[in-house]
């Protein structure tokens, strides 16, 4: 007989034996992230899926280390802010370390509007002015600032408090071989704007239960977050080869925009309609037909919605944004003052409505009415102050510019830091002669905004005040700048970057939800 204290220690030596054989079998992967010139990447976040999910970050050398991996197949992926999500790269591991680069190219803020073959046909310089082509460009800007306002498809913080992630985290560790616990991480992840987080539990979630609805959803909308728009379109045709759903068309629309394609997101929309008939579905095909440059049948199709939903604001502004870059000034902005008289407390027509009444000299008695209206109800808006002041320099029959000063000065007293006032304002002093007025305007309109178009004014109002080498030194930036950022001839411009602000309505008065204290660094 084995006496006691040797047994135990034979079973001490066993299960160190087992610990040490496990260990060996296990295996690491390391690798570092760059860009596309080769500069290494510090602070993206890998998810590594598959057997042993792991997420970490690259250090400053942009290096990355997974440990303690059991041999089997994965998927690692990276994003950081600024550059694409990078795609799903298959990794095989067996029983030697392995070494993967990832490489993340960054993303032009301008991609969608100047890459697209769509885009470019509508600014065709062949039949308009800089100043409308100007115009044009900050249409579509504006409309697709409105068009972001929906975030249907993610789910709500609100449901989602900060307090669940340490229980969700625990629960999907516990119960790997349950789709539910990681695809509840997942979605707590995607309500958080965390899609590096969410990314990995959905694709478990997803391997264990293929067919759900749910897990596909979720991924996508991670995916989309994440700027990787070919993963998500990728899951997306997978998903709605199995099962066809509004939801998932309507989140195919976004992957195929993200991707250019934009006839093709139209078509989406109508089949999202054609099982759901919604407001948003039915904007989404005009939307993404003006993206395309087919101007008509976007024009149709926002008159189609309208007979749907007459009383919608987003398919009146749509047919607006239509009829103007069709060159229909006057019909536009009956278009955008119909949406501004649907509902006065909205505040989304009015920048559109201000921008198209510079072109249109109609129905302006109607488009003074609508913006004092607005002020009455927000005098204390920084936007409305100004948008009436705009209207009243516009007013012919107003010879007092006195009231439009006034006005400027309140919007700007609101919001320091809107450029458009403090250049509305120089414009005005400079049309009476006051340049000495005008120049500190000028000079806070360029601090605030890099378009060279004020240093143009600026040089101007040097020159009246024969202050010669100031006026050389603006000219000269002004033609610089002209020339490194490709913008229209700021001499012929009219200011329409209100087509650029403000759109966010419906959400502008929340912040993003400050991150969960709790989220891993």
């Amino acid at each position: 007989m084995i006496p006691s204290h040797l047994r135990i220690w034979l079973l001490c030596l066993l299960y160190a034996c087992s610990i040490v054989r496990a260990t060996a079998q296990l295996v690491s992967l390391s690798g570092t992230v760059r860009d596309t010139d080769g500069h290494a990447l510090p602070d993206a976040t890998l998810s590594l899926s598959g057997r042993s999910p792991q997420q970490v970050s690259s250090d400053s050398s942009g290096h990355f280390h997974f440990a303690l991996l059991a041999p089997a197949e994965y998927s690692l992926s990276a994003v950081l802010a600024g550059y694409a999500a990078s795609g799903a790269q298959s990794i095989h591991l067996q029983s030697t370390p392995v070494n993967a680069e990832v490489v993340l190219s960054r993303v032009s803020a301008n991609t969608l509007e100047f890459q697209s073959s769509g885009i470019h046909g509508l600014i065709d310089p062949g039949g308009y002015s800089a100043s409308t082509a100007s115009a044009s460009s900050g249409v579509l800007r504006g409309i697709a600032a409105l068009k972001r306002t929906d975030h249907s498809f993610a789910p709500s913080v609100k449901d989602w408090p900060c307090d669940l992630e340490p229980q969700l985290r625990q629960a999907a560790a516990a119960h790997r071989d349950q789709p539910v616990s990681s695809l509840r991480l997942g979605q707590f992840y995607v309500a958080h704007d965390q899609p590096a987080l969410a990314i990995a539990p959905l694709q478990h979630a997803l391997e264990l239960d293929t067919t759900s609805n749910l897990a596909s959803r979720a991924l996508a909308s991670a995916w989309l977050e994440a700027g990787n728009f070919d993963e998500a379109r990728k899951g997306l045709n997978r998903a709605l080869a199995a099962h066809e759903s509004p939801e998932l068309y309507e989140l195919e629309a976004r992957a195929d925009e993200g991707s250019g394609l934009f006839q093709k997101a139209a078509e989406d929309y109508r089949r999202a309609a054609a099982l759901s008939a919604t407001e948003e579905n039915a904007f989404g095909v005009g939307y993404e037909l003006l993206l395309s440059g087919a101007l008509v049948d976007a024009s149709e199709a926002f008159a189609e919605g309208l007979l749907l939903y007459p009383k919608s604001i987003l398919m009146q502004i749509g047919a607006g944004t239509a009829h103007f870059l069709r060159g229909d000034s006057a019909a536009a902005l009956s278009d955008f003052l119909a949406a501004a008289e649907t509902d006065p407390a909205d505040h989304r027509p009015y920048s559109f409505l201000s921008a198209s009444n510079a072109i249109s000299s109609n129905q302006q008695d109607r488009a003074l009415t609508a913006f004092k209206r607005y002020l009455d109800r927000e005098p204390n808006s920084a936007d409305a102050n100004y948008f009436y002041a705009v209207a009243l320099a516009r007013d012919h029959s107003a010879s007092d510019t006195t009231r439009t000063q006034t006005f400027l000065r309140r919007a700007i007293e609101l919001n320091p830091g809107l450029a458009k006032a403090h250049l509305q304002l120089a414009e005005s002093y400079a049309q009476n002669g006051k340049f000495e007025d005008a120049v500190p305007e000028y000079q806070a309109t360029i601090r605030l905004d890099p378009d060279p178009g004020p240093h143009y004014r600026l040089a101007l109002a040097f020159k009246h005040l024969g202050r010669a080498d100031e006026y050389a030194r603006d000219m000269q930036l002004f033609r610089q700048s002209r020339q490194t950022n490709g913008h229209p001839d700021a001499t012929l411009g009219i200011d329409l970057a209100q087509f650029m602000s403000g759109m966010d309505t419906a959400d502008s008065h929340l912040s993003p939800a400050p991150p969960c204290p709790t989220f891993p660094r």
